[in-house]
């Protein structure tokens, strides 16, 4: 059997069925090029279970999928993943190969920054669009097709999730400074104008941590608070027009 973990978004949020079934597993993993996943978490998991987590490769879970999932045919595998498990859509990818294998596969879930972050929001779950990754630039790959999705959200009135890429290379989430200078850049690029130095964000830290950070501001001024989210993992929040309630939510998140 193949068994999908999810972490949730700190340590403490696996259940305790899956720390029974990673317990008399043969082989558990951990796969950490979707989200950042500190080694404490990790370390800490592999303390409950009595046994050392190895961790999965992009190209693992890939290009040798297959091979992968064709370890869980005679023995019990557990993949631990950030999250909820098939809440990103390269766990899904696992589930159908398994079942194309005949392989049977459970789910063992738990919390995610989307039904975290918009309960901490205080917003309407049901007035949520489409969710909009920034992605990070490069020479050659320099996309501001995200902005359409918050300019549709925008006119149809609902409020849009931002999700921040990762940097690979230094294994670490993008920076909020990060996130507005690749906002900027790309309405410059392409002459689409979704936000204005007044747009009100909801910027999220931490989420469901110890630690938890939410500030109410405006685009011209969350610059300057870099340093108050430093390191911490963020998600934004572009409300559309807040209704009375939500107004009140949000508003003990105010900033200027």
């Amino acid at each position: 059997m193949l068994a999908l973990i999810g972490m949730g978004l700190g340590t403490g949020d696996v259940s305790a069925g899956a720390i029974d079934f990673m317990s008399t597993a043969s082989r558990v993993y951990v796969e950490r090029y979707t989200a950042v996943v500190d080694q404490q978490t990790i370390n800490s998991i592999a303390g409950m279970i009595g046994k050392e987590i190895a961790e999965l490769q992009r190209a693992d879970m890939e290009d040798n999928l297959k091979e992968t999932v064709k370890l869980a045919k005679a023995e019990d595998v557990a993949i631990l993943v950030s999250g909820d498990p098939l809440v990103a859509t390269t766990h899904h990818i696992i589930v159908d190969e398994a079942a194309s294998q005949g392989i049977k596969t459970r789910i063992f879930h738990s919390s995610s920054i989307f039904s975290a972050a918009i309960g901490e929001s205080g917003l309407d779950i049901y007035r949520f669009g489409p969710p909009v990754t920034i992605p990070y630039w490069s020479e050659k790959y320099r996309p501001a097709s995200f902005l359409d999705a918050i300019k549709r959200n925008m006119a149809n009135n609902f409020h849009t999730m931002l999700l921040l890429d990762i940097n690979q290379a230094e294994k670490r989430p993008m920076s909020l400074r990060e996130a507005i200078e690749t906002i900027q850049s790309a309405q410059k690029q392409s002459g689409m104008d979704a936000f204005g130095d007044e747009t009100r964000l909801l910027i999220m830290g931490d989420v469901g941590k110890e630690g938890q950070r939410i500030i109410y501001t405006a685009l011209v001024s969350a610059m300057r608070l870099e340093n108050e989210f430093h390191d911490k993992m963020l998600a934004i929040i572009v409300p559309a027009n807040p209704n009375f309630a939500e107004s009140e939510a949000i508003s003990k998140f105010q900033k200027v």
